[in-house]
């Protein structure tokens, strides 16, 4: 392998020979025959020893430069980034009690669709189910007489009532704002409350037991409608039943 001091030794052992043969012409007074070998010879020399050189830097292995350590501060844990929750819209608790309400309301429904009657409603309220009929279907107007047309449906919600046991009866009776004075009815206080009173004996006819029957009689003090409408008056004139709970009612009372 050649290395660059085998280059040197030759370089030297050359330029010793070039030294030689130009000494001995010197010394014998000739000139060789061709005047430039010793331009050429020279030239040779310098582009040997150029490339002595570059072989020479090339091969050197550099020395490692020094690395100033910088002191950095000790690394901190990076903290999880905390997952972002959206906030949820609040789930309503549904009570067991509400539960059960409205499982009867559906019953209730089937009950009153096998009826002949169309002008009622029933809807789950304030911890109670609320069975809604109307006037037009229950009275004439002004009287606390139950119409035949309501009684086939009232014997059936009685049929059901007695299913349930544990619920109280609660029966409201409503009028609009329009006055009464005749003798039976002095006001609209007592018209709201023998309404009630006819629908709660004809249900305790029907084997409702009397003692879970309370009745109600609100006058034109709580109405649903406007009073200055015929729509609204209509509405306003109504009887309510209401199924609560016997343990609620109890801590009422």
């Amino acid at each position: 392998m050649t290395t660059p001091e085998n280059m040197i030794s030759e370089l030297e052992i050359s330029e010793l020979k070039r030294l030689r043969l130009k000494r001995q012409s010197l010394l014998e007074g000739c000139e060789p025959e061709d005047s430039g070998l010793w331009v050429m010879l020279d030239i040779m020399t310098l582009i040997l020893a150029f490339f002595i050189m570059l072989y020479s830097s090339q091969t050197q292995t550099p020395q490692a430069s020094k690395v100033t350590h910088i002191p950095t501060a000790p690394r901190q844990h990076a903290k999880p980034l905390e997952k972002i929750q959206t906030p949820s819209k609040p789930v309503k608790k549904v009570h067991e009690s509400e539960l059960d309400l409205l499982n009867i309301e559906d019953r209730l429904h089937q009950v009153m669709e096998k009826s002949n009657i169309s002008n009622y409603s029933v809807k789950v309220a304030k911890n109670r189910l609320v069975l809604t009929l109307g006037e037009d279907i229950s009275f004439p107007s002004g009287q606390a007489k139950l119409l035949g047309y309501i009684k086939p449906a009232l014997k059936d919600m009685a049929s059901f009532f007695i299913t349930e046991p544990e619920y109280r009866i609660i029966v409201a009776g409503h009028t609009d704002n329009t006055p009464i004075h005749t003798a039976q009815f002095p006001s609209n206080w007592e018209l709201s409350t023998a309404r009630a009173m006819s629908v709660a004996g004809f249900l305790i006819d029907c084997r409702v037991a009397p003692e879970r029957i309370n009745i109600e009689g609100f006058g034109q003090y709580r109405p649903i409608g406007d009073n200055t409408h015929v729509l609204g008056r209509e509405a306003n004139r109504r009887v309510e039943i209401s199924l609560v709970r016997e343990a609620a009612q109890s801590k009422k009372l």
